[in-house]
């Protein structure tokens, strides 16, 4: 049997987002960055002081990974792009899909420093969205489609194995993964969530090698033996759609979870008023570093 834990959860800020998502540790700035991706922001959370740095984007960003001091990629609507954190300006790297009915959702960095992400539709098609991975010579490669809602990704800490979710499929695949040549082998079926509350959105894998996922529409996130295919313990979120996690901080020991308010009814919203927050826990297990975006040339 699976542990609830009562773990106390503390809002990281007064901010609400509209969609939160994407949360990623910078190892270099001892920050939490995540998007806002229907509030078109770029969002920083400092926790030495409590500091938050915000940036309006011109689109929809799906995901945002480091890159240097002040610059960071994003996945956007129209693609990959640098943006600037000085100038507050993006420069495009590469549209792989070209198209205004698409647009791109969660993304991480493999240890390599290859960003992978992937797409959905923005007027709810299924299996409209792509998978791809940015490579270091800025071409990007399409790893395969027919994805309906690309969500969290993750790697096993000896990093021969991929952990992906296409939420529409309510599975977390498992791919073997060569980080030499950045490829992906046969594939199964680790978890399922056809017994769960909502949905498995985004994912962290934690220093132990267990899954993370938020549920959106479930109102947690659960931990995961992927070995196994067993659910440890759950985290109960107040918020109703609970979109990503990912572990931080000076040890790598505070998760971090966002919620978002989207699609969230007038009434539940005043039930749960801690809605599209940013939240702050430490569940006693450890993360692992979160890999920055590597090209071979600038």
């Amino acid at each position: 049997m699976h542990e609830l834990k009562d773990i106390q959860l503390q809002p990281a800020s007064d901010y609400r987002a509209v969609l939160g998502e994407g949360p990623c540790w910078l190892e270099d700035k001892q920050a939490l960055m995540w998007v806002d991706i229907e509030g078109k922001q770029l969002r920083f959370y400092y926790p030495g002081d409590g500091r938050e740095e915000v940036y309006e984007l011109p689109e929809r960003a799906g995901a945002a990974v480091g890159f240097s001091d002040r610059k960071v990629v994003l996945a956007l609507e129209s693609g990959f792009a640098y943006y600037d954190l000085d100038a507050r300006a993006t420069t495009p790297i590469h549209d792989p899909e070209n198209r205004e009915d698409n647009r791109f959702n969660d993304g991480k960095c493999d240890a390599a420093g290859r960003f992978w992400a992937g797409t959905m539709s923005l007027v709810g098609k299924e299996k409209q969205g792509n998978f791809y991975c940015l490579e270091g010579d800025l071409s990007v490669r399409h790893i395969f489609g027919d994805v309906s809602t690309s969500n969290g990704l993750g790697w096993s800490p000896d990093g021969t194995v991929m952990y992906y979710i296409d939420t529409g499929t309510s599975k977390v695949q498992a791919f073997e993964f060569d980080v030499e040549k950045g490829t992906l082998g046969a594939g199964r079926t680790v978890v399922s969530f056809e017994e769960e509350e909502g949905w498995p959105d985004g994912m962290t894998v934690d220093a132990d090698g267990n899954l993370w996922i938020a549920h959106y529409g479930g109102g947690r996130v659960s931990k995961w033996d992927p070995v196994a295919g067993l659910k440890l313990e759950e985290i109960m979120v107040p918020a109703q759609n609970v979109t990503s996690c990912a572990f931080g901080g000076t040890d790598y020991r505070e998760l971090y979870i966002t919620t978002a308010a989207d699609g969230v009814s007038d009434e539940d919203r005043a039930k749960l008023p801690l809605t599209g927050a940013l939240f702050v826990c430490r569940p006693g297990a450890q993360g692992q570093p979160m890999h920055v975006f590597r090209p071979q040339s600038i």
